[in-house]
């Protein structure tokens, strides 16, 4: 970590020789510790310059799936019920990991799922097709929270405005939802999809077993939500009340050790490819990819459920010179479907162009005038990655072969 980096990120970009993903790439935190100010940890290399993510993968080339699967049956046996009550939790908003877990849980493992999905921001018509495909062609039950979305449009803005991540009101849910929704509903097992090391969003340790760190969901100390503590927003905004604030605060301790809450990653489990698993899902789930080519990528099967994500992406290649397009590719050339080479061209094709589609409802929904958001986002590029050259910003430490000439 380089403290004199805008994140304390390394000062010196180091890009990997397998994929295309850098020492920028921040792990994945518990956000209701992030302060404005905050330092973040980073994708670790090994001495010949290959990330985490794509060692992961080499080691998972070495598992043995078939005990691993059986170390799955054996784990949801002590979870699974017979008096027809719902034996476990799945968290998502009807994308293809979602109803993917849902479904093979259901019929392959013969589990009761109950699925809790928190409202993305700014659902897209894609999104709201495939959370009712979920439930009317997969078929599952539901629960759908919405929170209140004059608060959600505030703490959005708060977001985006100190921290640059509009997204985060967003992840606070998706984070806590469900683990509160299984204490209320006396469920004692959660599953989420993939672990965060696929990504290298996380130490390699995480790793060890299929459990998630419930340090992500538990905070009993300082609170912060968009960089702020519940109190300075109260203030600023002398209409919110405690309660407006309920779904951003993350569990106590004292909650997760009065349950016997049990929350597990299935890819730990079970070999985890995104392509497979979009074929899976569109097969028994009814999973609809977009209409069209996702900004700033090539796909559209990922991340198309909320009009946020689009921007969230791009503010990540503000933040840490790592778009989408970089993001999805390393992910299918550690799992063989692309090439370097391949996922290079597509970078520099794509890689950092301005989420066009949905940027103007982002802004609208935030209530910032379109000038004032660029020069915010301009405002986090840090210096070691972003210089000015001729009035048009240029990453400094981007690969050669990427770079727009």
């Amino acid at each position: 970590m380089d403290t004199n980096t805008k994140f304390g990120l390394p000062k010196n970009v180091v890009h990997c020789k397998r994929c295309l993903m850098t020492n920028q790439k921040p792990f994945s935190t518990n956000e209701s510790k992030s302060k404005i100010d905050s330092k973040k940890d980073s994708l670790v290399f090994n001495q010949e310059g290959v990330c985490a993510a794509c060692i992961y993968n080499d080691e998972k080339k070495n598992i043995n799936w078939e005990e691993r699967e059986l170390l799955l049956e054996e784990m949801l046996s002590k979870h699974r019920k017979t008096n027809g009550s719902y034996d476990c939790i799945i968290s998502g908003s009807g994308g293809k990991d979602s109803q993917f877990q849902a479904h093979i849980l259901k019929n392959k493992y013969n589990m009761h799922p109950l699925t809790v999905t928190y409202s993305p921001i700014i659902y897209t018509d894609v999104g709201t097709r495939n959370l009712r495909n979920w439930i009317n062609v997969g078929g599952f039950d539901n629960y759908l929270f919405s929170p209140n979305g004059q608060v959600t449009s505030i703490l959005t803005k708060e977001a985006f405005t100190n921290l640059l991540h509009p997204i985060q009101p967003f992840k606070f849910g998706i984070k806590t939802f469900a683990a509160k929704m299984a204490i209320k509903h006396e469920i004692d097992l959660i599953i989420y999809g993939e672990p965060y090391a696929e990504y290298g969003s996380s130490e390699k340790k995480q790793t060890d077993d299929a459990k998630y760190d419930l340090d992500w969901l538990v905070n009993d100390n300082e609170i912060n939500i968009a960089g702020l503590s519940p109190n300075e927003l109260k203030k600023k905004y002398q209409w919110i009340q405690d309660y407006d604030l309920n779904p951003y605060i993350p569990l106590k301790s004292k909650d997760i050790e009065e349950s016997n809450l049990s929350v597990e990653f299935l890819g730990w489990y079970l070999k985890w490819d995104p392509q497979e698993i979009y074929y899976y899902a569109a097969k028994k789930s009814g999973f609809e990819v977009d209409d069209q080519r996702t900004d700033s990528t090539y796909g559209r099967y990922t991340g198309t459920d909320d009009k946020f994500e689009w921007l969230h992406f791009y503010c990540q290649y503000i933040k840490f010179g790592i778009g989408r397009c970089r993001f999805d590719a390393s992910q299918e050339i550690r799992n063989g479907h692309i090439t370097r080479e391949e996922g290079i061209l597509l970078c520099r094709k794509f890689e950092g162009n301005i989420p066009d589609r949905y940027l103007k409802d982002c802004f609208e929904f935030m209530n910032i005038d379109e000038k004032d958001a660029w020069h915010i986002i301009d405002k986090f590029r840090p210096d070691h990655l972003w210089e000015k050259r001729n009035g048009e910003w240029d990453l400094i430490q981007e690969l050669p072969e990427i770079k727009k000439i």
